[in-house]
């Protein structure tokens, strides 16, 4: 991989894949994330076209069997044919707290791209 093609990143990623809600101009779109860090997350949707720099928002659904869904806004920062990258715009507490929860108590591998 050539340097021009490395993604900077601020945070490891674990390789998680877990279904998502995307809202997007008013509709609903289903999707897997394939990876997610502290900084976003990588998810599968290669059906539906999102331009770059778009925000919308992202519904974590039930994962590890979680009773409350987690939602984060998003901004669309590249885009692949696999998928989109998404970057984590605007936590609030509780969101972080829910985020750690799914990196750092997951049995999923950790990929080093930061």
């Amino acid at each position: 991989m050539s340097a021009v093609n490395i993604e900077k990143r601020w945070s490891d990623r674990r390789i998680i894949s877990t279904d998502v809600k995307i809202i997007f101009n008013g509709r609903s779109y289903y999707a897997k994330t394939r990876d997610v860090g502290l900084g976003g997350m990588f998810i599968d949707l290669n059906h539906v076209l999102i331009p770059r720099d778009t925000i919308i928002k992202v519904i974590m659904l039930g994962y590890r069997e979680n009773e409350r869904y987690t939602t984060f806004n998003t901004r669309v920062a590249f885009v692949t044919p696999q998928g989109y990258g998404l970057e984590f715009r605007e936590f609030e507490t509780n969101q972080v707290r829910q985020l750690q929860s799914i990196l750092y108590e997951s049995p999923h591998e950790i990929i080093r791209l930061a």
